[in-house]
């Protein structure tokens, strides 16, 4: 009988390898001996270092741009239901797709640099349009009252979320939930009251205009 697949083992390796050394410091040896084979067994999957990580990054890619797609086909939900399901999904996949998410957050930059990889950066870009739109929509219809224009926002909400990669480990559905939720109010007090705010700072002394009379 033929042997079953190591390819599932060799990607969660790879994903931990990546994560925990980062791509230039991760090694082939290392990753398989986590698997418990010989290095040489590796290239029986893959030809290079580079194809594990473009193997590594694809599921969670894909993953979030097809929830994405779903998201932005609900037309009859509020913009603030969509984008507190939107926080949701990405931490669902950071937590579904654990340590592997955070390894494509962690090489976007190397990924910007290969022609291989010209696909994520379309879907990166995608989810950022997305992210936008939705903040857009909802200072159009009055659902939100923006502290800046919806580009910018829309970049801090996306920020805050990829911070995660520093701190983030999944706890369980229950609890990854209501870390979305507790995540997702922080931003919607932004959203729903920035603009009030900005005012409001409008409203306080300049400490920059101080008088230069000597």
């Amino acid at each position: 009988m033929p042997r079953p697949s190591r390819w599932p083992e060799i990607l969660q390796a790879a994903g931990q390898e990546f994560r925990e050394h980062g791509y230039e410091n991760a090694t082939l040896e290392g990753i398989a001996t986590r698997v418990g084979i010989l290095k040489g067994s590796v290239y029986n999957y893959v030809d290079s270092k580079e194809d594990l990580l473009l193997a590594v990054v694809e599921q969670p890619a894909r993953a979030l741009l097809d929830e994405l797609e779903r998201l932005l086909a609900d037309t009859d939900s509020g913009v603030a239901v969509r984008l507190r399901e939107l926080v949701r999904m990405q931490i669902r996949i950071f937590s579904e797709y654990y340590p592997a998410a955070f390894v494509y957050l962690e090489h976007l930059g190397r990924l910007e640099q290969s022609a291989r990889f010209a696909e994520f950066r379309r879907m990166d870009a995608r989810y950022m349009e997305a992210v936008e739109a939705l903040v857009a929509e909802g200072a159009a219809c009055g659902e939100f009252s923006l502290a800046a224009e919806p580009r910018i926002v829309a970049r801090a909400i996306v920020g805050m979320i990829d911070w995660m990669q520093h701190w983030f480990t999944p706890h369980g559905e229950e609890e990854d939930l209501r870390l979305a939720d507790q995540i997702f109010a922080l931003a919607l007090g932004g959203l729903a009251a920035g603009g009030s705010m900005r005012a409001m700072l409008g409203a306080l002394p300049d400490p920059l205009a101080v008088d230069a009379t000597p």
